[in-house]
């Protein structure tokens, strides 16, 4: 190396002539003084693994009294539930948990009970083939939440239904979509709020032949409060019975 004195040498040869001697570790506290030596940034931590929201899961038939009671509040009879849900048994936090389990099409699970409403990974829509399927003429429902759905089968008393689509969040719709322009006709049965309006509207948009339902079951939000109102009614006594007992 050249350092302009038409003399060869390294670094320390250099730094030998500029600061006047021969002495390996002057030279090197020399150096430091005027370079100061950077240490190798270390490499920043990993943050700590945020705990999986279920650390363990168990899957066996809807047999649970409370579950079934839960469900019974709702309107929705063990009949159906048997047929359409799971028991789902979960550890989080080191705790054991138990809820009402509903299948989406990639084996993911929308969890409920009296007190926790969530799901498993993957997040997808739950499709149902109860009629002749998606071959262009035949007509789907679409519910938002299985809850919904289980309030149609109950209000349908047993009758056939076409195929449903549950979407399990209307985050999930442009998987739906996929799968609703198979059909030739959709009915919407989703929420009565900005929500669920604005997402019959997309499916309107992007379907063509799409029928609101939500509008039978005004003013309740959705369609398993409409059929617990119902319920309700049907319940109470008639109004010429009122009057007879006192």
């Amino acid at each position: 190396m050249d350092f302009g004195e038409g003399t060869g040498g390294s670094i320390i040869d250099l730094a030998q002539r500029l600061y006047g001697t021969r002495d390996i570790s002057s030279v090197l506290k020399g150096i430091e003084g005027h370079f100061p030596v950077s240490t190798p940034a270390q490499a920043p931590r990993k943050a700590a693994a945020t705990p999986p929201a279920f650390e363990e899961l168990r899957v066996s038939p809807l047999r649970n009294t409370v579950l079934l009671d839960y469900l019974a509040k709702r309107g929705i009879p063990s009949g159906i539930a048997l047929g359409e849900c799971v028991e789902v048994h979960y550890r989080t936090r080191g705790k054991w948990y138990f809820g009402i389990g509903f299948r989406n099409r990639k084996g993911g699970l929308e969890i409920r009970n009296p007190y926790f409403k969530g799901s498993t990974s993957p997040k997808d829509i739950t499709h149902l083939r109860h009629g002749a399927g998606g071959n262009g003429k035949a007509t789907a429902l679409v519910f938002e939440g299985f809850m919904d759905y289980l309030s149609y089968l109950t209000l349908k008393q047993g009758k056939p239904v076409p195929d449903c689509v549950v979407l399990n969040s209307v985050g999930n719709l442009p998987g739906a979509l996929d799968v609703l322009k198979g059909y030739g006709h959709v009915c919407c049965f989703l929420d009565n709020d900005d929500a669920g309006r604005k997402t019959t509207e997309e499916i309107r948009r992007q379907c063509g032949s799409v029928t609101d339902k939500a509008v039978h079951y005004l003013p309740h939000k959705d369609l398993n409060e409409f059929l617990q109102h119902r319920l309700k009614k049907a319940e109470e006594p008639c109004a010429e019975l009122k009057q007879g007992s006192g």
